[in-house]
């Protein structure tokens, strides 16, 4: 009787532990109003983790005498109120028969009205420097172009780079008045995602 009553108990313990493991893996990624986050739908993502605050997701580039600079990289900017430079993203799922965006699903993060003529699309730049950085030149096919949404530990987001099973921070390298990002385990950020209407 009593390694019957073990055994069930047993049971029930594993039943509960499988039933958290799968509902943490398909726990859907919330914008800042608490809906779940959809593919090709378009959003600005804040920057929570900069002590000055009002920092977001941008891919402008630094203005220069002949205009605006072609952006390459993808950047945090500071700038609360300045709405022109915020930069809508949408988040297109590899594969999935559902339009909502979970936690660690692979995806491609894209600029929705990219700058001058690169793809828009997200991926770290195989470059020979030690400092691999986020370009907007990928491609929706593309094993350098896959991220994932991660759970932060302040209640919002951070985004990763690469598969599911082995997620790389991405972080920030500062850069006079912005940062760009970059695969980093050290200095990675929180972000939220406002819809954009």
């Amino acid at each position: 009787m009593k390694t019957d009553g073990k055994i069930t108990i047993l049971r029930l313990m594993i039943f509960f532990l499988l039933v958290a493991i799968v509902a943490g893996e398909n726990e859907a990624v919330l914008d800042y109003l608490g809906l779940p986050l959809k593919a090709r739908y378009n959003y600005h993502a804040v920057v929570h983790t900069i002590p000055k605050g009002g920092a977001f997701i941008s891919q402008y580039g630094k203005l220069t005498r002949k205009g605006m600079k072609c952006p390459q990289n993808v950047l945090m900017l500071f700038g609360e109120d300045d709405i022109s430079k915020r930069n809508q993203i949408q988040f297109v799922l590899s594969s999935s028969s559902s339009d909502v965006v979970r936690v660690s699903t692979e995806l491609n993060i894209r600029f929705v009205h990219p700058l001058c003529n690169v793809s828009g699309y997200w991926r770290v730049a195989n470059s020979s420097s030690p400092l691999k950085e986020v370009v907007m030149t990928g491609s929706k096919s593309s094993n350098d172009s896959t991220f994932t949404i991660q759970k932060s530990g302040d209640g919002f987001y951070k985004f990763a780079f690469g598969s599911a099973d082995k997620p790389m921070s991405i972080g920030l390298q500062p850069i006079h008045v912005s940062a760009k990002l970059i695969l980093s385990k050290d200095i990675d950020f929180s972000v939220s995602f406002h819809h954009v209407f």
